[in-house]
C-alpha cells in the first residue's frame, strides 16, 4: 500500500492509482462478510464524474455515502463533493457551492438534502456498529483529478461500478474500488477515507470550535472544548438536529481556510468567538441548551453566506 498520508499532503490530485484484480477480489469480499446486509456496489456515471472535473478548482472527487432513507439500504447513494488544492491538510478541503452537489447518477441535490443523505448514512452505519463512535464513522473516500482522469481515459464506458471494499485491521478500513461496467478488468483504488482520521471527520486541521477556543480562552480552552465538544457529539446528535452535525463536519475546514486567507482574520476570528462561541459557552454553563443550539444554528449560517459559498 502507498504511503497515502505524505500523497495527500503533496499533491492530492494524485491519490489513486489502479490495483489487481486480487486486490479488488479481496476488499469486496471482505465487506461483502462485514456488512451482508448493505448493497456491494452502486452505478456511477461519467457525466458524473466529468462534470465535478469540469471545476477548474477541483484536485478530485469526495464520493460521499449518503442513503435517501435511513431505514432503507437499498436507497444506498454517492455525493460527489469536489475537493480544492490550496488545502494543507491530511485531506484537501470541500468546494462548497450555494446550489449543491450531484450525485453518482448525475442528478442534483440541494445541500439541506445533502447533509440529511449523509445523516442517514450515519444512522444507518451505526445500526450496523453500535459501539462504534459517530465520529470514527466512515463517510466516505477521495480520489484524485490524476487517477480519476486516467480512468476516463482509459475507456470510453459511459458508466462505472463503485464497488465498496473493506480491508481487515486497517485503521482507515474502507476502501471502494471504482471499474468500467463494460467488464473490463480495470480497478482503481488507493483512495483517501473520509474522515481522513480517527479524531475529528474534517481531517488533522483542528475544526472550526477547537480552532476558536483555542486561539482566544487562554488556559480555560481546555475546559471549554470539554463543555462544546459535550454539545457537539452529544447534545446535538440526542436532542437536536443530527443533521447539523453532518453541515457542520462537511463545511468546517473550508470556512477555517475561507476566513484564513481573508486579509483581516485575526478581527474575523476574534469577533466570532466573542459574539458565538463564549455566549454558547455560558448557555451551555446554565443548562440552556436551546440557547447553544440558536447560536450554533446562527453563526454556521452566517459563516456560509458570507465567506463560503461560490
Amino acid at each position: 500500500m502507498k504511503a497515502e498520508i505524505t500523497t495527500a499532503k503533496t499533491n492530492p490530485g494524485s491519490v489513486g492509482e489502479f490495483v489487481t484484480e486480487c486486490v479488488y477480489l479481496e476488499l469486496v469480499q471482505n465487506f461483502r462478510t462485514k456488512f451482508p446486509s448493505e448493497p456491494q456496489f452502486v452505478n456511477l456515471s461519467r457525466a458524473a464524474i466529468e462534470t465535478v472535473l469540469n471545476n477548474g478548482e477541483a484536485s478530485g472527487i469526495k464520493f460521499m455515502n449518503g442513503l435517501r432513507r435511513a431505514d432503507d439500504p437499498s436507497s444506498r447513494m454517492l455525493i460527489l463533493i469536489p475537493g480544492n488544492y490550496t488545502s494543507n491538510n491530511y485531506l484537501p478541503n470541500s468546494i462548497i457551492k450555494k446550489s449543491g452537489f450531484i450525485t453518482n447518477t448525475g442528478a442534483a441535490i440541494s445541500l439541506q438534502k445533502t447533509w440529511r443523505a449523509l445523516f442517514n448514512h450515519v444512522l444507518n452505519y451505526k445500526s450496523l456498529d453500535p459501539a462504534l463512535h459517530y465520529t470514527k464513522i466512515n463517510r466516505g473516500a477521495f480520489f484524485g483529478r490524476l487517477c480519476l482522469t486516467e480512468l476516463l481515459n482509459s475507456t470510453s464506458c459511459d458508466n462505472f461500478i463503485y464497488h465498496f471494499g473493506y480491508q481487515m485491521e486497517d485503521d482507515l478500513a474502507y476502501k471502494p474500488i471504482i471499474q468500467p461496467a463494460n467488464g473490463i478488468k480495470m480497478y482503481i483504488d488507493q483512495s483517501l477515507p473520509c474522515p481522513g482520521s480517527p479524531e475529528c471527520p474534517t481531517g488533522f486541521d483542528p475544526c472550526a470550535i477547537t480552532h476558536l477556543s483555542m486561539l482566544f480562552a487562554g488556559h480555560e480552552s481546555g475546559t471549554q472544548l470539554s463543555v462544546l465538544r459535550n454539545f457537539r457529539d452529544n447534545l446535538l446528535m440526542r436532542k437536536f438536529k443530527g443533521v447539523e452535525i453532518e453541515k457542520y463536519y462537511t463545511i468546517s475546514a473550508s470556512l477555517m481556510e475561507a476566513i484564513s486567507n481573508h486579509q483581516n482574520n485575526e478581527t474575523i476570528f476574534k469577533n466570532l468567538y466573542q459574539k458565538y462561541l463564549e455566549p454558547a459557552v455560558e448557555n451551555l454553563n446554565r443548562n440552556n441548551e436551546a440557547g447553544a443550539y440558536k447560536l450554533f444554528i446562527e453563526v454556521i449560517d452566517h459563516l456560509s453566506n458570507t465567506y463560503l459559498f461560490q
